[in-house]
């Protein structure tokens, strides 16, 4: 299942209720729907805030090893960096939080076609 956008604010909620909404249809996990909907968020958001502006955003949902995987593939060169923990700082905390609460994540650099930012989390 995949959902492709063009990065823009409105775009975040709209991939984060996709999300949610296809895990739940396809039986992966309702009760994972609002975990689901906060990570989902942090690495769409990523994508919009820091991918190229107007470029592609593509998501995805499926099952992997036991695992709900959500993937969003956005034309940015950069990886994601866990910054170091500042409590005073208004935002950049979202891989701390995809961090703690996924079973797993990574990052896939595709060369001149971006980067695929992924986590998992249990069934």
């Amino acid at each position: 299942m995949a959902l492709h956008l063009v990065a823009g604010r409105s775009s975040i909620a709209t991939g984060r209720d996709w999300i949610a909404s296809e895990a739940v249809l396809g039986g992966l996990a309702a009760d994972h729907a609002p975990l689901l909907r906060l990570l989902s968020s942090e690495l769409i958001t990523n994508a919009v805030e820091h991918g190229p502006r107007s470029g592609d955003v593509t998501i995805r949902v499926r099952c992997v090893d036991d695992q709900i995987r959500v993937e969003v593939d956005d034309e940015g060169s950069n990886p994601p960096q866990l910054r170091a923990a500042d409590f005073a700082a208004v935002g950049g905390q979202g891989m701390r939080l995809v961090d703690a609460y996924a079973t797993r994540w990574g990052c896939h650099l595709r060369g001149a076609d971006g980067k695929t930012v992924w986590f998992d989390v249990p069934i």
